[in-house]
């Protein structure tokens, strides 16, 4: 862990403008009067002057808690209480101030998960139930150049980072909590590695272009699993715990996508999107082995390796009704579809509502509510009614997940957002067997969350 951390440190120097005087032998440098603790933007103002000091020369310093406690109330595979924690460090250097190139800029960040959330100890959801669920220890997280052209006609990034932040994003949808909202699960379960995202990003480069006033185009190019070798191996942390693997010798992913911003008569503004990924290493399928047997029998060889392992993707956002100020209500809908073959979810299905400034006194709150339904893919289902025959267990016959949120995100100041979040889970994990009664599935869960978001 020591060495992680330091590590890390090290990457975040490198971002720092040299300079003939250190920030403390300044004497003559005023620091401007803090701002009261409710109204200051982070919760400890510019640490002493330096935060302003480094602004100056170009460097921008974050550091973001984002703290869960939850608690299943009832169903899943037991109740209780559970937290998960996520600390965020970051530094991003304006290198056009160094190097003369218009646009420039560097940008590193880190990691710190801690604890574990509901997700995979107590309900086992196919959803993370909270985004920040993460294994426990600190990693790099981003480390990439960014360029953009003047009024964001270009940009291009290359480096380490992830799709999550850079494509198929929802605005609307991603004020929720569970993390099928902002970035998929049928991307997350199904890809090598889970895909380049949150909490391995991987190597990679993106390039966007503004090509009409409302028409955006992006394309990106990944490593094909970001966790690297052995393919296939175990779960993360056991490769890369600290998140310094820059894998480039396991295939590739390459996603592409176009975003159309429009706007309705009567409504407002809307934006659709489509768009799809390809990763070129092969998966292994599901029901059939390398022999053209049935995985299902008790001596079965490995499984087959598919290729052909593809997302496609669609949403749309669009402002149904606008009130006075920033008061308004946001509607979207999302759907995805991979090939069932090599694939745990072959569908993906989201809509959901959004009520920004639901009070004329709390201009910066929201509330949302969302449904998501993934559909466990046919090959999935045959696979678990031939064990049943061939084994003659009375193992539940998996369907599908539906996710029930409802939210509401409360600006307490500048520094601080609550969101208390209330969650109904209809059959965790698709209908999996329940770990106290094989024969039955787990039941539906239902739990309550409360994530607070820090600002230092």
């Amino acid at each position: 862990m020591p060495t992680r951390f330091l590590r890390v440190a090290m990457a975040g120097a490198m971002l720092l403008p040299a300079s003939g005087h250190a920030w403390a032998d300044q004497p003559n440098q005023t620091t401007p009067a803090p701002a009261s603790l409710w109204q200051r933007d982070a919760l400890f103002g510019s640490w002493g002057g330096l935060k302003s000091w480094l602004a100056g020369n170009g460097v921008t310093l974050g550091a973001t808690e984002q703290a869960v406690p939850s608690n299943v109330l009832g169903g899943g595979a037991r109740q209780g209480n559970a937290f998960s924690g996520l600390l965020t460090l970051s530094t991003r250097a304006d290198l056009a101030r160094y190097t003369g190139i218009s646009g420039l800029t560097a940008y590193v960040s880190a990691w710190v998960a801690q604890g574990h959330g509901p997700t995979a100890y107590t309900v086992h959801s196919l959803s993370g139930l909270a985004y920040v669920e993460a294994p426990d220890g600190a990693r790099l997280a981003d480390a990439y150049l960014s360029w953009r052209a003047p009024h964001d006609a270009i940009h291009v990034k290359l480096g380490k980072f992830g799709i999550d932040e850079n494509f198929d994003q929802n605005p609307a949808a991603a004020t929720l909590l569970d993390s099928n909202f902002t970035y998929r699960d049928i991307m997350a379960n199904n890809l090598p590695g889970g895909g380049p995202a949150y909490s391995y990003e991987g190597p990679g480069a993106m390039l966007a272009v503004q090509a009409t006033k409302p028409l955006r185009l992006r394309i990106g190019l990944f490593g094909g699993d970001p966790l690297g070798r052995p393919l296939e191996g175990p779960p993360p942390p056991a490769r890369d715990a600290g998140g310094f693997a820059f894998p480039l010798d396991v295939g590739a992913l390459a996603i592409a996508e176009a975003d159309y911003a429009y706007r309705l008569p009567d409504f407002g503004k809307g934006k659709f999107l489509i768009g799809g990924l390809y990763d070129t290493l092969a998966r292994p399928d599901l029901l059939v082995s390398a022999s053209g047997r049935s995985l299902a029998r008790s001596d079965p060889a490995p499984a087959r390796q598919d290729r052909g392992e593809y997302v496609l993707y669609a949403g749309d956002t669009q402002t149904i009704w606008h009130g006075t100020g920033k008061r308004r209500l946001r509607g979207f809908v999302r759907i995805a579809y991979a090939p069932p073959a090599q694939n745990l979810i072959s569908l993906d299905a989201q809509a959901g509502v959004v009520l920004d400034a639901p009070f004329a006194a709390r201009p910066g709150d929201s509330a949302a509510f969302a449904v998501a339904y993934e559909k466990i893919s046919a090959r999935k289902v045959s696979f678990v009614r031939a064990q049943n025959r061939l084994a003659g267990t009375p193992a539940p016959i998996p369907s599908g997940e539906t996710d029930i949120e409802l939210d509401y995100n409360a600006a307490l100041a500048p520094w601080l957002t609550a969101t208390p979040d209330l969650q109904y889970i209809v059959h965790p994990g698709g209908g999996i067997a329940d770990p106290n009664d094989p024969p039955r599935r787990e039941p539906n869960a239902v739990l309550v969350q409360l994530q607070l978001t820090i600002a230092f």
